[in-house]
């Protein structure tokens, strides 16, 4: 890839609002298949682009970029001579040499979780797109994720909610709406997202339904202290009805919290 090419592809995606890091190569000693200055963009999907040389030393950069998600610049350095990393991740690769690579995050997008992946959640979803979130739905039902299109979600995960942290990165960035399938699993995944980090926790439901769901929740040994930064029923009180109304009602308050906190 031409350097300007890398350079507008690294403006066009960081204009998309996607999740994108930087590693470039730093430094090489010996035989090494990278070379000082090689440079590639990783996002949070299966595209990447530039080049840092290839093979497992490639491939491990990419992966640790997806799995860690760093925040801040970290410098990682590769003993290719025995395949270990410093920092103790091992690669199925010695070809002798050495190799440096710095990654820096260009875009933390703020990421939106909906848990639940019915007409609500993909309406949801679909607004959220356009109004430059990054999404994923998680659902339990295989088939409708199957239903899901581009435009509901940057990416999707059948989950049976029994461990949310497989589906759900919570962190600083991490908004997260709890809608399932009849509100079956609500209480459950609630349960699994409070005392976790996150941005924004909402519930959708009916005001007796979320009373409901937080005197169960309480009864597990919960405190309402845990339980006052959850927004439930979610979304601002307009009378929504349809699918894109209360996705509308979501996505208002989630703007107005983004809003207000930035």
């Amino acid at each position: 890839m031409e350097i300007s090419d890398y350079y507008s592809k690294l403006k066009e995606l960081s204009e998309d609002n996607q999740a994108l890091w930087q590693a470039t190569i730093i430094h090489t000693l010996g035989s090494s298949p990278a070379r000082t200055g090689m440079k590639m963009l990783v996002c949070l999907t299966n595209s990447v682009y530039g080049n840092l040389g290839g093979g497992e030393l490639e491939h491990s950069i990419i992966s640790f970029i997806r799995q860690s998600q760093p925040s801040e610049p970290i410098q990682i350095s590769f003993d290719l001579a025995s395949g270990k990393k410093v920092e103790g991740c091992s690669i199925d690769m010695i070809c002798g040499g050495a190799a440096t690579v710095f990654i820096e995050p260009i875009f933390i997008a703020h990421r939106l979780f909906i848990i639940g992946a019915g007409h609500c959640g993909k309406a949801l979803g679909h607004l959220a797109r356009l109004c430059g979130l990054w999404v994923k739905l998680i659902d339990n039902r295989k088939d409708v994720l199957q239903d899901c299109s581009e435009e509901c979600g940057h990416t999707s995960q059948l989950s049976d909610y029994s461990n949310i942290a497989e589906a759900v990165d919570f962190g600083p960035n991490s908004l997260i709406v709890i809608m399932t399938h009849g509100h079956s699993h609500d209480k459950e995944v609630l349960q699994q997202c409070l005392r976790r980090e996150y941005r924004y926790l909402g519930m959708i439901g009916s005001k007796s339904k979320v009373q409901q769901t937080f005197d169960n929740v309480l009864q597990q040994g919960f405190t309402r202290e845990d339980l006052a930064n959850v927004h439930a029923p979610v979304g601002l009180s307009i009378g929504s009805q349809s699918p894109y109304e209360i996705a509308i009602s979501i996505m208002a308050e989630l703007i107005r919290e983004l809003r207000q906190s930035s």
